[in-house]
């Protein structure tokens, strides 16, 4: 995508605010040194209305007289819990958190936005909603933006958020129409047994031994119960139990992910599940207990949004048309409201080719350009 000579001169801020938010990453929704970063970048754009929503997120608001329409661009802002392995100066301060999935550059390209709109006022034909959210990771954040009034005051239109995407080429834009991204429930299964000592077995209800079972049991709720050509994923990715060497464990929680691409498949295997969990307290007399941590609907672009996007690009050799893939995003939440459309930005696999959530991961800030192009072209200034 060719950058105009405006965008092209916002290099040099491009890398310094991208940098300023890489070397201080916080997670959740205790993010008070990003959220004080944010404003203060926000501040010379000269915004009608600036406001704090979900503890620590940001909504600025550009007014436009006798605009008809609003339209909101949402950028997250939180990090990992992980250590930095990259030795460059801009560093995570940090030994146990880090920008390993881009968010620090998705702040980036919105406040770049935020300078075009305040050299723009005049060119303005709509409203425009800049919204900086927390608690992206996990922590379900879109959620509590909507019900303090991300959409509201004034009224959202339609709303647009991109992710950087290691495997799209620099400078593309990858998208398509319909499911792009999975709908995902994380959830901790609790097997609660009897304790006993170890040479008394028979005496308790060993909560090891029936997980391990569970374990087996669900991976064939998978590949069993799952029609081949719909799309599934069930990882089981941490399990803790146990207390000592010589004692029958009494407790042991597996926390896991399910995602999919259709509630009706997710609302059968939530009952494949429940049912297996039945059985095995039948079989075993242990007991188990589901909780669900978090839960993202899919990302599904509207066909109307991706064509108008086609309209802004320069030839379709801007635009990658890419599968849907298993990651999930609360974007998705905004969708459940207004018209939305998400997008990957290709960093081409950044510094290095480390993916995403990688301790190494590491981009090339002249990408964030072309996130700050798009927008641009988008509101048309």
């Amino acid at each position: 995508m060719l950058l105009s000579e405006e965008v092209l001169a916002l290099r040099d801020e491009c890398t310094r605010i991208r940098r300023e938010l890489h070397r201080i990453p916080e997670t959740g929704f205790n993010l008070s040194e990003t959220q004080a970063a944010v404003l203060r970048e926000l501040v010379p754009s000269k915004p009608d209305e600036l406001i704090k929503l979900a503890e620590t997120g940001v909504k600025a608001v550009y007014y436009t007289e006798g605009a008809t329409k609003t339209i909101a661009f949402r950028a997250d802002m939180d990090a990992l819990e992980e250590n930095e392995a990259n030795d460059v100066p801009y560093r995570s301060v940090y030994e146990d958190r880090m920008h390993g999935c881009g968010h620090d550059g998705h702040m980036t390209i919105v406040l770049l936005l935020a300078r075009l709109i305040a050299a723009h006022r005049k060119d303005l034909r709509c409203n425009v909603v800049l919204l900086f959210q927390p608690g992206e990771e996990g922590c379900a954040g879109a959620k509590r933006m909507i019900a303090e009034g991300a959409l509201q005051s004034p009224n959202v239109d339609c709303i647009y958020g991109m992710h950087l995407w290691p495997t799209v080429p620099k400078g593309k834009i990858g998208v398509r129409w319909g499911y792009l991204m999975a709908q995902s429930s994380d959830f901790a299964i609790t097997v609660r047994g009897r304790s006993a000592h170890a040479s008394s077995p028979q005496m308790g209800i060993d909560a090891i031994v029936v997980a391990a079972e569970l374990i087996t049991m669900l991976q064939s709720v998978i590949t069993r119960d799952v029609d081949p050509h719909q799309d599934a994923l069930l990882t089981l990715g941490k399990i803790e139990g146990g207390t000592a060497h010589n004692i029958i464990a009494d407790k042991v929680v597996i926390s896991g992910t399910l995602r999919v691409f259709h509630s009706d498949l997710y609302h059968t295997l939530s009952s494949k599940i429940a049912s297996v969990m039945e059985g095995m307290t039948l079989a075993t007399d242990a007991t188990f207990e589901m909780e669900r941590k978090a839960h993202y609907p899919c990302v599904e672009n509207p066909r109307e949004l991706v064509e108008q996007l086609y309209t802004r690009l320069d030839s379709m050799d801007d635009v990658l048309l890419v599968e849907p893939v298993m990651a999930a995003e609360d974007f998705a939440e905004y969708q459940q409201v207004v018209p939305g459309l998400f997008m990957f930005l290709g960093v081409g696999g950044g510094r290095g080719g480390a993916p995403l959530h990688s301790p190494d991961f590491d981009f090339d800030e002249d990408a964030l350009l072309t996130g700050a192009e798009l927008y641009r072209r988008i509101l048309e200034i």
